[in-house]
């Protein structure tokens, strides 16, 4: 027992020290790694044992889709589909109280759809939504506080990059894992829009939110038209994977010939906006395929020391009461999301926490949209929360005391997402366990 919890706990702690000292992921999981393996197996052996995990990293068929929907993202982000999406909502419900909060979320939600990434929904929301609200008189800790939150979204709907690594780590169905995020979506945008209700009746007396008078029957229809293009996509893709038409990797080359077709046909994406698109993923994907070998080569160390079978045995004692192995690594997710980023988190949980889950009898499907879950209220968690940074960062008049405050309703909104999800797991596995 020495041995292994002073090799993997020493890996672990060694990890996490490089992380907070701000050395990228990748390099400090692939340097404890590489260190770890050298130390136990020799230089031959661990050279030889790199190049096999590089290869199956590379050629991994689950990773093969990565590329395709970061592409995706990055040709919607190019088309100008975020900012349609935002005024189409803004039109259909911006007479209502708390109208652009609301279109903000529902735009958040609607660019996560195609983008899969929350610190891109972020960003390019907070560069449309925030100088709107700014204009309607909207306090700044709620406008960002909802572009924050509803940003979160952006790593839940399909297609989420983070399932992907989730699904490659834990080896777990993608598609089944896609098909579990329906009924925690749609609970967060519920959510998500009481706390926006509460922050103005709570919160900030004498402003009702209203930012333009009802729409026209016609405004509504154009509205409704702008909107088609982004849900087009979103059915097209995902009702073919939830229907069994497209496997997730055809689900990803469909979603990216559309978007590419739709920018072409449409004349909204130039050939520089495709130059840079294009850039951007293979600088994307070359970040993430970097992290997920190092990731690999860290879990297979921390395999070689034994902690996750020491870790398993210290907590055989409650393997009968899975709720409470859960309510543990709940707390342990907290410390993390206020320390580091999501990607992190998960790095380098997964493979210490699978095991548990496994000889506790968790499902996995479920804790993998517990776990990402978990992580979206890291991404708002202060002092830490990587969304926030995102703002402050295309926002700087933004006070970061603005952007604790405005969090605080969708943290308490979170926390009550989280507690039904833990209580009631039906949420997550109703629809995989009932997909023909």
């Amino acid at each position: 027992m020495g041995n292994e919890l002073l090799l993997g706990g020493g890996a672990f702690a060694a990890t996490v020290i490089l992380i907070m000292l701000e050395v990228p992921v990748g390099v400090a999981m692939g340097l404890v790694g590489i260190g770890g393996c050298m130390l136990v197996l020799g230089p031959h052996a661990t050279v030889a044992m790199g190049a096999t995990t590089i290869w199956e990293s590379v050629t991994n068929y689950t990773l093969t889709m990565l590329p395709l929907f970061v592409l995706m993202g990055n040709l919607a982000i190019q088309c100008g589909l975020s900012s349609r999406l935002f005024q189409a909502m803004t039109t259909l419900i911006g007479h209502r109280r708390g109208g652009l909060a609301l279109a903000t979320i529902g735009a958040s939600a609607g660019f996560g759809m195609i983008a899969g990434s929350s610190l891109a929904t972020t960003a390019t929301m907070g560069r449309i939504a925030l100088p709107e609200m700014e204009r309607a008189g909207y306090p700044r800790a709620l406008a960002s506080g909802t572009v924050a939150a509803g940003g979160t979204l952006g790593i839940l709907i399909p297609p989420s990059t983070i399932l992907v690594v989730y699904a490659f780590l834990a080896e777990q169905s993608i598609r089944a894992l896609m098909l579990a995020t329906a009924g925690p979506v749609a609970l967060a945008i519920l959510l998500y829009c009481l706390a926006v209700h509460a922050s103005l009746v709570f919160g900030n007396s004498g402003f009702d939110g209203v930012s333009r008078g009802r729409a026209s029957l016609a405004e509504k229809r154009a509205a409704v038209r702008e909107m088609l293009p982004a849900l087009g996509v979103f059915g097209l893709v995902i009702g073919g994977l939830y229907s069994g038409v497209f496997t997730a990797n055809e689900t990803a080359a469909v979603g990216a010939a559309v978007v590419l077709a739709y920018g072409v046909l449409s004349r909204r994406l130039s050939l520089q906006g495709f130059v840079l698109a294009a850039l951007d993923t293979a600088a994307t994907c070359g970040a993430l395929y970097l992290v997920l070998i190092a990731a690999n080569l860290f879990n297979f160390f921390l395999a070689l020391s034994g902690l996750p079978f020491l870790l398993t045995g210290m907590f055989s004692g409650v393997m009968d009461n899975p709720m409470v192995v859960i309510l543990v690594m709940t707390a342990i997710y907290f410390v993390l999301g206020m320390l580091m980023d999501e990607l992190a988190m998960l790095l380098l949980t997964i493979p210490l926490f699978v095991p548990i889950c496994q000889a506790a009898g968790v499902d996995l499907v479920w804790f993998g949209i517990y776990a990402v879950v978990i992580v979206e209220l890291g991404l708002i968690t202060p002092p830490g929360g990587m969304n926030l940074f995102v703002l402050k960062t295309t926002n700087p008049e933004y006070r970061m005391l603005d952007l604790w405050k405005g969090v605080v309703p969708f943290i308490v909104a979170d926390l009550i997402r989280l507690a039904l999800l833990i209580a009631f797991p039906i949420i997550a596995l109703w629809l995989p366990q009932n997909a023909f």
